[in-house]
């Protein structure tokens, strides 16, 4: 992508609406679109009212005009409203590139994420961020987009940044320390104070993926798990909820023996609604394999004909149809099942799963980056340990090398160390306009 040209596009959403947006982006923004809107001064920060005359078109137009630096792409911006015709939106963006260039002006159409890529190349946006508005453009609920808008806002960032500066520090003293290697008696960190300090950055950086939805995968979507004992109705409420035969229904005990994720609409609220095989002894164990589901999940619902849910997680009473329990719902009773959708969403939107909103979208590339990250960082508490109390790590070379790569990885997310074709991944995905 040059950055000499000045770029248009239409950046407003496709289809009919009253208004749609074009915008353009360069050092001649200003210079393309002033003869066909000759009495404002686009040069000056500001909004303003005209009437855009171009070949045979005169249309009203609202102008903003955002002079570099303080635009969004760091260069000069100007945008033009227009009534919302998408096929008039393209043509007024074909003619002001036809005119720009037939007066030897470099201007052109955008590419796909363009835009965005601009603001991060100056400066205005990090990396990160950048993918914050590829899932705010993919977002197709507002638990989604609330998500995609925390990574925008740079919360991975500013997670990531503190780690990696750890990192760096501990990194500095094993350099220091292979510097010093002909010299006994200096130890810039023993080997388990590095050990430690490595593991601590892990532990970190698990938390951090279990904390962080994944915006290719789930969108940020809440996660819903049902969760009880064998044999209790869970699969059968899990279809019934989603509307559908997802998972296979039987009246034998442990037929699902794995948690089975689909996405749902449940009264109107997304979510990602979790089957899990039935707990041992018909109580919440953390040792279930269902607990690893729970653990990561922002809602549980305890499925079980009888007894108590543990404290903490919302009961529903299963088969009424054959324990004719006044409180209990069946599977098969489309009002049941209506009634269960509706505590769901209303769980979800309640203050105590507001964190559920709050769950910072990550795409699958910064989530394979942290994941490198820590199997690299766990391979360096390896060969760092083993070493007595006190003593200078055995392989600091080796243990050098296995961090450096796991700050490459967590700085390839943030920008700091960003590969060509790390860039071209990011932007890929965008869409012309943005």
């Amino acid at each position: 992508m040059d950055s000499e040209s000045t770029i248009a596009a239409v950046s407003s959403p496709p289809g009919a609406s009253p208004c749609g947006l074009i915008r353009f982006s360069g050092p001649d923004a200003a210079i393309v679109v002033t003869p066909h809107i000759p009495d404002i001064d686009v040069g000056v920060r500001g909004v303003f009212e005209s009437r855009l005359t171009i070949e045979d078109l005169a249309l009203p137009v609202t102008v903003l005009a955002m002079p570099r630096p303080h635009s969004y792409t760091g260069d000069d911006v100007v945008e033009l409203l227009l009534p919302g015709n998408s096929l008039l939106l393209e043509r007024i963006v074909e003619a002001f590139v036809a005119s720009g260039s037939s007066r030897g002006l470099p201007v052109r159409r955008a590419t796909a994420g363009e835009f965005t890529f601009r603001a991060w190349r100056s400066g205005r946006i990090s990396l990160d961020q950048a993918e914050g508005v590829a899932a705010m453009i993919a977002a197709e609920s507002e638990s989604q987009l609330r998500a995609a808008r925390h990574a925008f806002d740079g919360e991975t960032g500013q997670t990531l940044t503190p780690l990696t500066g750890h990192l760096a520090e501990v990194l500095a003293l094993v350099e220091a320390g292979i510097d010093f290697s002909d010299q006994d008696d200096v130890v810039a960190i023993t080997a388990s104070e590095c050990a430690d300090r490595v593991a601590a950055v892990t532990s970190a950086l698990r938390s951090f993926l279990a904390s962080a939805g994944g915006a290719e995968a789930e969108g940020g979507l809440p996660r819903v798990v049902l969760r009880g004992p064998a044999n209790a109705g869970k699969s059968t409420l899990f279809n019934a909820l989603l509307g559908r035969d997802r998972v296979v229904v039987h009246g034998e005990a442990g037929t699902t023996r794995d948690a089975i994720a689909e996405r749902g609409t449940f009264d109107g609220v997304d979510a990602l609604l979790i089957d899990t095989p039935g707990d041992e002894d018909d109580v919440a164990s953390p040792a279930a394999p269902a607990a690893a589901a729970a653990a990561e999940s922002d809602l549980v619902l305890w499925c079980a004909p009888s007894g108590t849910a543990p404290d903490g997680i919302m009961s529903v009473r299963t088969k009424r149809d054959l324990t004719r329990e006044p409180d209990a719902v069946c599977a098969f009773d489309a009002a049941d099942v209506a009634r269960v959708a509706t505590r769901i969403a209303q769980a979800i939107k309640s203050a105590s799963h507001a964190a559920s909103t709050a769950r910072i979208a990550m795409s699958l590339r910064q989530r394979g980056l942290v994941s490198t990250s820590v199997t690299l960082l766990d391979e360096a508490v390896s060969v760092a340990g083993g070493v007595p109390q006190g003593e200078g790590l055995d392989r600091p070379a080796e243990t050098a090398a296995l961090i450096r790569s796991a700050l490459d990885a967590l700085g390839a997310i943030t920008g700091e160390i960003p590969p060509d074709d790390v860039l071209g991944l990011v932007f890929a995905g965008f869409c012309i306009g943005k």
